[in-house]
């Protein structure tokens, strides 16, 4: 079963009424009924998609169980498919998670990942011995912002107290060290 499968098999207030009291315990039609609060007209169908669908599984007469292998798969597959979607946004591990694509959407509170985060951001939007105005600094942040965590204006202020960008008489350079090349 498919996350999509669940979730539209889940739509349903019958089938999702019949799968929380089973869920919950409740194991024969007399207290799937009742705790689903449904009648048996109601909760005939419901029960019939589940038990096709893998969802419900027969546990002994006129009984029945959830069958965790069935949701433990539709989670496995929903797990499985936003791994290949974090490492298709970003294919940088030590910037998964951080970066999605060329926007900052969350500050690694840990300084050296922080500082790897920060040290992208600055490889990424300036040269090694250009020097830029504050206004050239800001809008080329920007785009990091976008929808993100931080303002351009923020990020700025980052990236001078990490070092990155050293300011000098209202002008900004990027820091380039030996031990920390600059990607561009």
């Amino acid at each position: 079963m498919t996350p999509e499968e669940l979730a539209l098999l889940l739509a349903d207030s019958d089938v999702r009424q019949v799968f929380a009291a089973v869920t919950l315990g409740a194991a024969t039609s007399t207290e799937i009924l009742a705790a689903a609060g449904l009648t048996g007209q109601q909760a005939a169908p419901a029960i019939g998609k589940l038990l096709r669908a893998g969802l419900l599984r027969m546990d002994g007469p006129g009984r029945l169980a959830l069958a965790g292998e069935t949701l433990a798969g539709a989670a496995a597959t929903a797990a499985r498919r936003q791994e290949e979607r974090a490492v298709a946004d970003q294919p940088d591990p030590g910037l998964r998670g951080f970066v999605r694509g060329n926007v900052v959407v969350r500050l690694p509170e840990e300084d050296g990942a922080r500082r790897t985060v920060l040290r992208h951001v600055a490889g990424q939007s300036f040269t090694p011995d250009e020097r830029y105005d504050e206004r050239i600094v800001t809008d080329r942040l920007r785009p990091w912002c976008t929808d993100g965590v931080l303002d351009a204006v923020t990020l700025r202020r980052l990236l001078v107290d990490a070092g990155l960008l050293n300011r000098s008489a209202g002008w900004y350079v990027l820091v380039a060290s030996e031990e920390e090349p600059v990607g561009r």
